[in-house]
């Protein structure tokens, strides 16, 4: 009786950390649209000085669908590649404060974790964020979501 109990108990919990996932998912992508993008580096050791690392930079491009949305704090990162990983020192904000310009865009540094891992093309992966998102009047509500990796990043440079 007592493993049942143990079992159901667990379960239970299991499905409602599930659903507050997937309600918190929806909350976000209700008020905000957002794109990650991708970009490596030239040349390995460009932005570290260690030719044998290589990295890049992810481009998180949002336009908010909520008015009242001033701006998101982005306080965790992580690809679902585990040849990558993100050392976020600081917080990302999107602001949005200004009406006229409901898009912003941020940038944060991966890093290519695993030696001899061959990593060309991001496109089709997975970047799940976490954080909070900041309303006018001093709301705020915590968030979470998995965003696809849309495509490469291109530069203005590059189009010309």
């Amino acid at each position: 009786m007592t493993p049942a109990i143990t079992l159901s108990i667990l379960v239970l919990i299991t499905v409602y950390f599930l659903m507050r996932k997937r309600q918190l998912e929806q909350r976000f992508s209700r008020r905000v649209g957002m794109t990650v993008n991708y970009m490596f580096q030239d040349r390995p050791g460009q932005y570290s000085g260690d030719r044998n690392v290589r990295s890049g930079v992810f481009v998180f491009k949002a336009e908010r669908n909520d008015d009242k949305l001033k701006n998101i704090v982005i306080r965790k990162v992580k690809p679902l590649n585990s040849a990558l990983g993100v050392n976020l020192e600081q917080i990302l904000v999107i602001p949005f404060e200004q009406k006229d310009t409901p898009n912003s865009d941020v940038s944060v540094r991966f890093k290519v974790i695993k030696r001899g891992a061959s990593v060309e093309d991001l496109k089709g992966g997975r970047v799940s964020i976490s954080g909070v998102m900041n309303f006018e009047q001093s709301r705020s509500e915590p968030f979470t979501a998995t965003l696809p990796i849309t495509d490469r990043y291109k530069n203005l440079s590059d189009l010309k």
